[in-house]
């Protein structure tokens, strides 16, 4: 191929990348609207998506040495029109048939399954693209390890340049459907160009005089080298890769304290580095005599950058006295509901350190060198070029194997059994493996020092590197004395101390505390009190427990299911109770209280149980994932298990939240609690709701108050409900949908695209 025709084909297939990380960012995203983000649900998704990526990786490497160079590119070519078209019409098949499909799907394997059905199609012909292209490109075996290498870095830099341009643009501005059909015209512009530069090939061949038929070139590796080492040995190394990238997540998430736009934004910088890591090393790859011990070094390296970083973090600033701003920083919400700001010398290095440097300094080295490793083990394989397809293809398989493998792994056992930290130390020290083995390739008499040298410097490290619990102290800026952690797979839960109030943090993001305020107990308690028979309740969102407690004191109410996505909210709570917090005991140990571990959205799409009151107290709108819990199909879905005199409760955080809520139900009181900094709430219902004041007085006098709640906090409550007059809210204005959130267009969730500034129902 000439070499214009390769430099248009690597930014074609970087275009690709693009295409295919935006597209698995919103198909993920619309396919936990009905699967929950929980982890079991998150995990079947990316464990199925997965699979696909390997299925398509084999079968790419068998038809790639079958077809040969040039009609390798056509199948190239044939795989992304067939992802083009697919796209187009995939939202249909994620979220309408997914929605006609989730009562029947119980258990995780039956998830999985479904999932991988969905995502088989558009995820093998993903697969296909790495093997096919490098047997369209490399002519010589010599060449297998620089181009390979960067084709990989090519699609990777436009995996991650889609993730960020996505996460910060598109999907806020075009929503949902607008991204995937992008990403789909991307997809097919591209086959036209691939089978643009498959004809000029074919003519240029075609014109240019006969060359004599090459012999295959002897293989790349060292003569007598064993192969089938190298796959396996990628394959372990992509679990630890996979499982360090959870952790690694998991750390600046923290960081960010995140919002929406967070997890595209790490993606990218992620992407970004893996793909600057293999194009560096391609450049060198093929000038090195051992690429077995590079290959190996750079394993090694990973395990130590990757505890280096974040122990850097912790304990550098306070050595070198310069830890006040961390201390600043950590000890607010950062930037959870916005509020950038670039005024400043201050601000600028604020938001550059939180979305940069920050990042930079947890996980840039070892990802770097995570991408640095493919070329030099793409070299290892690779000994013929016409098998150069299926040998890159089973690379691929290998890896995409640990990587799910990994995911597993660190998500449903280590995280919980040993922490992020034991986990990171974990996976490190795994790493001393490839470490010893590099040493083990040293001239004899080195040997023993590299040895010896390998196990002393990662051992240090791991010994070096602080407790589970004292490094989310450190995140959370909060003394050790003072704080209470309880990390499950699902959150980084934990209690701190706050001007004298035990205050609950998720991913190291405030929500509320203890004793109670009014607002949050009022939000489940009013809409029960306003209820003629309140038997059967649900509270989406357990928090600190206020609300479900809030509701749980009408001893008219039968039965409440509180459903909650980070369980280890309830081991907090007992941490609480302990403590003497006789309200949360109270909630604990009610037996008309069931709490669920789970995703709350999911909990009532898979259930046909009504209820007679229903309240929602979860995450802010401007969190990822928030749009599933404040769309105006979210409020269908709400109606739909209400009993008919059944009543709604939940924070009206923002206008477009009231106005999605008045879409589905015609009748909407409006509560404001001044004692809470004037925040509002909501009581819907799809019948007229009578405030009979002294019906909802007496029924709060018969709970015995004073037994309830504190003899200040009773006195606040009934002074409330003596004197709020509530706001009826007229549904009859017409609102148009940039004042709406959808399930495919969640305007809040990404509101840097979106303007507050709406029409708004009242």
């Amino acid at each position: 191929m000439h070499p214009r025709q390769r430099t248009v084909l690597f930014v074609v297939f970087a275009v690709t990348g693009f295409s295919a990380l935006t597209l698995q960012v919103v198909w993920q995203r619309v396919i936990s609207l009905h699967a929950g983000v929980d982890l079991f649900s998150f995990t079947t998704v990316i464990a199925a998506f997965l699979t696909g990526l390997g299925l398509g990786s084999l079968l790419g490497g068998v038809l790639a040495d079958r077809l040969g160079p040039r009609r390798s590119l056509v199948a190239f070519a044939a795989s992304n029109a067939g992802i083009g078209v697919f796209a187009w019409f995939s939202l249909w098949l994620f979220y309408d048939v997914y929605r006609a499909a989730v009562p029947n799907l119980e258990g995780t394997l039956a998830a999985f399954g479904f999932h991988f059905l969905l995502l088989i199609v558009p995820t093998t012909l993903m697969g296909l693209s790495l093997p096919l292209v490098s047997r369209g490109v490399v002519d010589r075996i010599e060449d297998a390890g620089p181009l390979v290498g960067r084709l990989y870095a090519a699609n990777t830099l436009g995996a991650g340049v889609g993730a960020g341009v996505s996460g910060w643009v598109l999907i806020g501005s075009l929503g949902f459907v607008g991204v995937v059909r992008l990403a789909g015209t991307l997809n097919l512009l591209a086959a036209v160009c691939i089978l643009t530069l498959w004809r000029t090939a074919v003519r240029a061949t075609v014109e240019a005089p006969p060359q004599p038929e090459e012999v295959p070139e002897a293989a790349a590796a060292p003569a007598g080298a064993r192969t089938w080492p190298w796959f396996l040995v990628y394959g372990l190394t992509g679990a630890v890769a996979l499982g360090l990238e959870i952790v690694f997540f998991r750390l600046v998430d923290a960081l960010m304290r995140s919002n929406s736009y967070t997890f595209g934004h790490v993606l990218c910088l992620y992407l970004l580095l893996f793909g600057t890591g293999a194009a560096v090393a391609s450049r060198f790859v093929g000038r090195t005599r051992r690429p077995d011990r590079w290959f190996l070094g750079i394993q090694f390296a990973v395990g130590v950058l990757a505890l280096l970083g974040p122990l850097v973090l912790v304990e550098v600033p306070k050595l070198l006295g310069v830890y006040g701003p961390f201390e600043s920083h950590f000890a607010i919400d950062g930037y959870n509901v916005g509020g950038y700001r670039f005024d400043s010398v201050r601000e600028i290095a604020r938001v550059g350190f939180v979305h940069v440097l920050g990042p930079l300094l947890i996980m840039g080295a070892p990802v770097l060198a995570m991408g640095a490793a493919f070329p030099f083990v793409q070299r290892l394989v690779a000994e013929r070029v016409d098998t150069l397809g299926r040998r890159t293809g089973l690379l691929l398989l290998a890896n995409i194997a640990g990587n799910v493998t990994g995911t597993l792994l660190v998500g449903f056992v280590l995280i919980d059994a040993l922490g992020t930290s034991g986990t990171l130390r974990l996976l490190a020290a795994l790493l001393l493996l490839p470490g010893l083995a590099a040493a083990a390739t040293a001239p004899r008499q080195r040997r023993p020092a590299f040895t010896a040298g390998v196990v002393a410097l990662l051992l240090a490290l791991v010994a070096a590197f602080p407790s589970n619990f004292r490094l989310w102290a450190y995140f959370h800026s909060a003394p050790e004395g003072e704080f209470a952690l309880a990390e499950d797979r699902g959150c980084v839960n934990a209690l701190k101390k706050v001007e004298g109030e035990d205050f609950l943090f998720i991913n190291a993001t405030s929500q509320n505390g203890h004793p109670f305020d009014d607002f949050h107990v009022l939000v489940g308690l009013l809409p029960a009190l306003l209820h003629p028979d309140p038997q059967r309740a649900m509270a989406v969102g357990l928090g600190i427990g206020a609300t479900p407690y809030g509701m749980s004191r009408d001893p008219r109410l039968g039965h409440l299911d509180v459903v909650e996505i980070c369980g280890g909210e309830i081991d907090l709570l007992r941490v609480l109770a302990r403590r003497g917090a006789v309200e949360v005991e109270r909630l604990l140990s009610d037996p008309r209280v069931d709490i669920h571990v789970g995703d709350g959205r999911k909990f009532l799409l898979s259930s046909d149980d009504r209820f007679d009151v229903l309240t929602v107290d979860v995450v802010r709108p401007q969190a990822a994932f928030s749009g599933n819990l404040y769309s105006v199909e979210f409020y269908e879905l709400l109606r739909s298990r209400l009993d008919a005199d059944g009543v709604v409760s939940q924070w009206l955080a923002t206008p477009r939240v009231l106005n999605s809520a008045t879409e589905v139900f015609p009748h909407v009181l409006r509560f404001i609690v001044p004692s809470y900094e004037g925040s509002q709430f909501m009581v819907a219902s799809q019948r007229p709701i009578v405030f009979d004041r002294a019906a909802v007085l007496e029924r709060f006098r018969a709970m015995q108050p004073s037994s309830m709640f504190s003899a200040a906090q009773a006195a606040s409550i009934e002074q409330f409900l003596s004197t709020v007059e509530p706001g009826e809210v007229s549904v009859v204005r017409r609102i148009g949908d940039d004042g709406l959130n959808h399930d495919l267009a969640p305007r809040d969730e990404y509101f840097l695209n979106n303007t507050p500034n709406v029409q708004i129902r009242g």
